[in-house]
């Protein structure tokens, strides 16, 4: 046993180790590195041979070291071992004889050839709750109450490292994760129409505010062959990325099978329906409006996939409102749902209204919500103004109806009239 140290030359110890590697430390910038530099700290603060620094894996719940001196990466069950101990306790403890210590976990031991002798470990704390663990072994002379202090204070360098490590790599996360959501919400509006050209005997216009960044709600309008217009508006169920995601699938998907083959509208549906189920989550699914007006502008063809009944103006009936109520199942709920067209006739001066239940479930500071009839008198009302004023007028009704309570939903609206 080496002769215990003088308390002044003991002083001068500590000041000459915290010295040496206070330099080190100051000048390193990766905070990997510095976390070694930490363990060299605390093994040589304390005088002993090795150091290992243990963090809880916050998935398997697994004790893993960071550090350990001499050793590869060990990984222990919660619990084990004076470690454990001390992690479940958040107190320090020190062994001087480790081979008699009923906590004292001898696999590591066994599989290295290391021969454990003393054992000081304490507990690495941030933000108020334990991480993991400090641990140093086999000082010569065995481990006193003063190094438990100075150990002490080594962890709480250590536990900081981690803490800013942890605290840059979840920043790095949110901002990669908001540069992937601006992304998103840049690739799904490219998606919306824009730049509406004028279509022969119809007027067009279309509105989609999204809820979070990205949504699930879309709309849109398409020359077809033949001189035929389609007009769609869905809503993809639940809300983020993923509902964007199919949202976009759907919205591709549905073009497509359009521009091949646009008639029946219900052979679209069809198909469009299998794709959606096989290529989708179970709980994935949209409601959808699609409808395509023929070359003379006298006749709508649509199905309505469990989405909100579209609403039709009749200019001939001094205003009178239709709700045609014609539907089937949302698109990817059932594989082989089945889908039948409904047709009606439409003349000049006919409106033609559809909108998400985002706009009619429009909700206020009190939790009362907004209805689609008083949406479809909104319409009613202005259904003489342009097609881009009764949209606005719409969403506006709705936004005031709101009263500034928060936007739970996507709103989306489209119209369509039948020129004069």
């Amino acid at each position: 046993m080496q002769p215990a140290i003088a308390p002044t030359n003991q002083a001068e110890q500590i000041t000459r180790v915290i010295f040496e590697h206070a330099a080190k430390i100051s000048r390193e910038q990766d905070l990997s590195t510095l976390v070694r530099l930490n363990a060299d700290l605390a093994r040589d603060l304390v005088g002993a041979t090795r150091c290992s620094l243990w963090l809880i894996d916050e998935n398997s719940g697994e004790l893993v070291t960071r550090v350990a001196h001499g050793m590869e990466e060990i990984r222990i069950p919660a619990g084990t071992g004076v470690v454990g101990s001390c992690v479940a306790t958040n107190e320090p403890i020190l062994v001087n004889d480790a081979a008699s210590d009923k906590r004292f976990f001898r696999n590591v031991d066994d599989n290295s050839g290391f021969i454990t002798e003393s054992i000081l470990t304490v507990p690495l704390c941030a933000d108020g709750k334990v991480i993991g663990a400090l641990q140093v072994l086999n000082k010569p002379g065995g481990f006193a109450e003063s190094d438990a202090d100075l150990l002490t204070f080594s962890a709480t360098y250590s536990a900081s490292a981690i803490h800013a490590e942890r605290l840059r790599q979840q920043a790095e996360m949110a901002r990669l994760l908001t540069h992937e959501i601006n992304l998103a919400r840049d690739v799904q509006r490219s998606l919306f129409p824009r730049d509406l050209k004028q279509v022969p005997g119809i007027e067009y216009a279309g509105f989609c505010r999204q809820a979070k960044s990205v949504g699930g709600d879309y709309y849109d309008f398409q020359t077809l062959p033949g001189d035929l217009f389609s007009l769609s508006l869905g809503d993809v169920s639940g809300k983020g990325i993923p509902a964007a995601v199919l949202m976009a699938s759907i919205q591709t998907l549905l073009r497509s099978l359009l521009s091949r083959d646009p008639l029946p509208v219900a052979a679209v549906m069809g198909e469009l329906n299998k794709s959606v189920f096989y290529c989708s989550a179970a709980e994935r699914y949209s409601t959808l409006f699609c409808g395509v007006l023929d070359a003379a502008r006298r006749k709508l063809t649509f199905v309505n996939a469990g989405h909100v009944k579209p609403i039709l103006v009749r200019a001939s009936a001094g205003g009178h409102i239709e709700r045609p109520s014609d539907g089937g199942v949302p698109i990817g709920v059932l594989p082989m749902a089945q889908y039948t067209d409904a047709v009606v006739a439409v003349e000049p001066g006919d409106l033609i209204v559809c909108f998400s239940d985002g706009v009619s479930e429009a909700s206020n500071p009190a939790d009362e919500m907004w209805s689609e009839e008083a949406a479809a008198a909104v319409v009613a009302e202005y259904r003489d103004r342009s097609v881009e004023k009764v949209v606005g007028s719409l969403v506006r009704a709705a936004d005031e109806f709101a009263s500034g309570a928060r936007q739970f939903d996507d709103m989306t609206v489209i119209a369509v009239r039948i020129a004069n």
